[in-house]
């Protein structure tokens, strides 16, 4: 009998453990989908590539010293293009200050969704693209009489003793991540009553299963 409560006992731990693993993976599974980034990017040379823009890029590289310049274009969209083409004439001056992440909003929807909360983080309204980012600038739209802003915006980001990456900054805690970590404290909430229920239920199961292993017993003897 001894051995018997002892084994319906280590099988009641292991029941609970799978239970509370599945329901912790089931609360991380979010965050797992988010950390492996649902946004599809493309570097410089893949935005050149992508839109048939002509370009030598054999003396550019990406590196961690670069400042990153956030591009949300269409493809197709013929002021992105003009941008991208402007890039690409400055890449001999000013290539080593810069890289280029761009995200394709006309046919990605979570890209255009990114685009969205950019723009209501930033506060600078998202009236078409390109929409630009570089360092805590915003350039909503293109046009040649941007050129020497955008040239002076890269250098004086590049310069800056602490630089400012507008995605980091909403990762922190800002008004976008405070939506976000409503939301999360609210699931955390959930997970943590439904893992008290269902560990109450297999506590009391086991009572009831116990109760009658008894009285079986109690029966043979």
């Amino acid at each position: 009998m001894e051995k018997s409560k002892k084994s319906n006992r280590l099988l009641s731990v292991i029941v609970t453990i799978i239970v509370l693993l599945g329901i912790f993976c089931l609360f991380l599974m979010p965050m797992w989908v988010d950390a492996a980034s649902k946004y599809k990017t493309m570097n410089l040379e893949n935005s050149l590539k992508d839109e048939g823009i002509e370009y030598d890029l054999k003396d550019y590289k990406e590196t961690d010293d670069q400042i990153t310049i956030y591009l949300f274009r269409g493809k197709g969209c013929t002021v992105c293009m003009k941008f991208l083409t402007f890039l690409n004439s400055i890449v001999p001056e000013y290539g080593k200050y810069f890289k280029l992440v761009s995200y394709e909003t006309w046919n990605n929807a979570d890209n255009k969704e990114l685009l969205n909360k950019v723009a209501d983080f930033t506060g600078v309204a998202n009236e078409g693209v390109p929409y630009i980012v570089i360092g805590d600038q915003v350039f909503g739209g293109y046009y040649a009489g941007y050129d020497e802003d955008i040239k002076k915006a890269i250098k004086d980001e590049y310069n800056k003793k602490t630089r400012y990456d507008v995605l980091e900054e909403m990762s922190k805690g800002t008004k976008e991540v405070t939506s976000n970590s409503s939301s999360i404290w609210w699931s955390l909430l959930f997970t943590s009553v439904s893992t008290v229920i269902i560990i109450s239920y297999i506590y009391f199961s086991n009572k009831k299963i116990m109760a009658k292993l008894v009285k079986l017993e109690t029966k043979k003897k």
